[in-house]
């Protein structure tokens, strides 16, 4: 298992900056809907070196007070309390392999980076599958998936996506970001469609 302390994550998903919303950014960077085709690609285990296409569908925003009291309900509640929190809310996104439909995601943030572009984080808790339940499997506890988009001003970049992850505030306050087994996979060739 890989363990991460991500300052990115806890920027994005976690604390409330001094602006509020998308007031800041570009008009068109914050247009909705948003779609964008990438290609992944596996980086360990048996799969290592396989590449698949996927799409990112963008439909909305998560604001910054619904941030923070999901922030709130993991460090006083933990990740079941965050899982049952985002199951009463509404998609703000989708991601599909191809030939799939995919799974909805209940967070999307997107942050400026600057004299680069931006970044669009999502997270949501992901299905946990009928086997996972009757084998009692590890994964189990694994209740999250988090896909980050970097792209430039023109639309084109690169991203991540672990797709089974643990969430937890550690003892400083910082969020920690556990991976299921492996490495996130990488996006390469990403592009928004128009």
């Amino acid at each position: 298992m890989q363990l991460q302390k991500l300052s990115w994550m806890v920027l994005a998903l976690c604390s409330v900056t001094a602006r509020t919303g998308l007031a800041a950014e570009p008009k068109a960077i914050s247009d909705l809907p948003q779609t964008y085709s990438a290609t992944a690609f596996v980086q360990s285990g048996a799969a290592a070196g396989k590449s698949f296409g996927l799409t990112v569908f963008v439909t909305g925003w998560t604001s910054d007070q619904e941030v923070q009291d999901f922030a709130a309900t993991l460090k006083t509640s933990g990740p079941n309390a965050l899982v049952s929190a985002l199951e009463k809310t509404k998609d703000v996104g989708r991601l599909a392999p191809t030939g799939s439909v995919g799974f909805g995601f209940r967070i999307s943030r997107l942050r400026a980076i600057p004299d680069a572009g931006f970044r669009i984080i999502m997270a949501t808790n992901r299905p946990i599958s009928i086997p996972e339940l009757i084998n009692a499997t590890r994964s189990r506890d694994y209740q999250f998936g988090i896909v980050v988009l970097n792209v430039d001003k023109d639309g084109k970049g690169t991203g991540t996506f672990a797709p089974a992850c643990k969430v937890k505030f550690n003892k400083k306050g910082e969020l920690e970001i556990e991976h299921y087994g492996q490495k996130p996979l990488r996006l390469a060739n990403v592009r928004m469609e128009k």
